[in-house]
């Protein structure tokens, strides 16, 4: 499954789509049309229900939170522990950088720092918090997840995706053995 952000980079997800299904992923993604509507549930119920359905949930963290869908896709694909990866636009990766001393207490508590207003380079400041839950923040090196950085997808996100995806034989097989060490 592709997450569903598609706010200011509908091409990138395009994009990354046609790379997916070129390579000969069934790929669920709400963009694209290919997420089952269920009857009589929301269009985040339909959502939340591929990310069940999905044997591998990609997650793409762009800074620009949206209605909030995406979100919960990650939170849901991470209670599932879902197979996982991410890719995280730079601008998002580097105010998360900058931004920590402020979302953080010396304690490392989340703090109520918030944008005080959209800027047309991040709208929410809870795209860092998708970030953070996408790689594990605050869990033990051994459990934490990868987020490739990209700034412009064509140019750098592309390689990560083709990198993952391109061996479909050796990604089902890296799938099945995961399968079988967490139910084995």
């Amino acid at each position: 499954m592709l997450s569903s952000t598609v706010y200011h980079f509908q091409t990138d997800i395009e994009q990354i789509y046609a790379t997916l299904t070129g390579y000969g992923y069934k790929v669920f993604c709400s963009h694209m049309g290919t997420i089952y509507n269920v009857p009589g549930k929301s269009p985040e119920e339909s959502c939340l229900l591929a990310v069940e359905e999905c044997d591998f949930f990609f997650g793409i963290i762009f800074p620009f939170y949206g209605s909030g869908i995406t979100h919960k896709e990650f939170k849901k694909a991470i209670d599932l522990n879902k197979p996982r990866g991410f890719l995280a636009h730079h601008d998002v990766a580097f105010a998360r950088q900058l931004l920590n001393q402020f979302m953080k207490d010396e304690h490392g508590n989340k703090t109520d720092f918030r944008l005080k207003k959209k800027t047309g380079v991040m709208d929410d400041l809870r795209v860092i918090d998708m970030y953070n839950d996408a790689v594990g923040d605050g869990e033990p090196m051994s459990k934490r997840l990868w987020a490739q950085e990209f700034y412009k997808y064509p140019l750098d996100g592309s390689t990560f995706v083709a990198t993952q995806f391109e061996d479909i034989k050796r990604f089902r097989a890296d799938l099945q053995k995961l399968k079988q060490e967490n139910h084995g």
